[in-house]
């Protein structure tokens, strides 16, 4: 065997150790901002002994909007201002993300994350809400919906994750603690993945403004966060199976035309199993469709809110008046 050749093999063999260390030292550099210094102490409610934030704008019918891997409520500035107008929005940031708590023994699957949600309805003297879901999050509200169907009147699934192909076929065979926590550190620290990651999610860059950057990012920056979304992504591995065919909601699947991280193979899937479900698919559009066109995403989920569907049971306003 050449010098050149066995050069080139020891390389290769090195490069994970290297991927590893260089994550590892950018997870280090980057993660170092204190939790309980960036948050409102009155956005914030104790579910289960975890600490979830969460903001709460608007008066009307209750809507819960959950977002998705990675992210946190501040990727929806535009959303939550359309829909605050005539309901009362409660976005929370899911456990491990955003300015939530990044526990380190709490159930983070996403049946687990249902059942905070739930908690947290409780907790907020919500009794009723339409919920809309967006990539994981779309998930997670199915389960939600599944579980607790007395808590949940409408279902919107924005770009959704199908539950059981929560992770891409071609991570099964290497999910594991190292890989994962190497992949969420270079997207969430490296700066061209995680300026590659943003562009793919969009059609246009220009919706990605300094000010939406800025609220991406800020909660990367927090003490811990990419162990808490590793435990999270790990977490996917132990989702329960879910029948969709028993949730019998009405459910509006929104789709991005141009979705290149959950495609509309994905929303026809969905379509397919849930007995109560549409579709609707909004042009030029990519993952983050509700920033992208927030007036058609808000046309599209107020119309499907207020419209009235056999067996439907809307949230009532009652349980949708905002509380001191």
């Amino acid at each position: 065997m050449g010098r050149l050749l066995r050069a080139q093999i020891g390389l290769v063999a090195a490069l994970p150790v290297l991927l590893w260390a260089y994550a590892w030292w950018l997870e280090r550099r980057n993660e170092r901002l204190e939790l309980s210094a960036l948050r409102d102490p009155e956005q914030v409610a104790t579910v289960d002994g975890l600490a979830l934030h969460y903001l709460d704008a608007g008066e009307g019918p209750p809507v819960l909007l959950l977002h998705g891997m990675g992210g946190s409520l501040a990727n929806f500035p535009r959303t939550i201002a359309l829909l605050a107008q005539d309901h009362r929005v409660v976005a929370v940031d899911l456990a491990g993300f955003g300015l939530s708590d990044r526990p380190r023994d709490a159930d983070l699957t996403p049946q687990g994350q249902a059942r905070l949600v739930r908690a947290l309805m409780e907790r907020l003297g919500i009794e009723r809400a339409d919920v809309i879901g967006h990539s994981l999050g779309g998930a997670i509200a199915l389960h939600l919906a599944a579980r607790y169907p007395e808590a949940v009147g409408r279902l919107v699934l924005v770009s959704s994750a199908v539950p059981g192909r929560l992770i891409p076929w071609f991570l099964r065979p290497v999910w594991y603690p190292p890989v994962v926590r190497t992949i969420v550190a270079l997207c969430l620290h490296c700066g061209p993945a995680r300026e590659w990651m943003w562009r793919a999610g969009v059609w246009s860059a220009d919706v990605l403004t300094p000010e939406l950057r800025q609220a991406m990012r800020l909660p990367s920056l927090i003490r811990g966060t990419t162990e808490a979304i590793t435990r999270v992504g790990l977490a996917l591995a132990r989702e329960e199976r879910l029948d969709l065919a028993r949730i019998g909601q009405p459910v509006l699947l929104l789709w991005g035309a141009e979705d290149r991280w959950v495609d509309l193979r994905s929303a026809r899937r969905l379509l397919r199993a849930l007995p109560n479900a549409r579709l609707e698919v909004i042009p030029r559009a990519r993952h983050m469709v509700l920033e992208e066109r927030p007036d058609e995403a808000h046309a599209a989920i107020v119309s499907f809110l207020s419209s009235a569907q056999p067996g439907d049971t809307p949230a009532g306003s009652a349980a949708g008046q905002a509380v001191s």
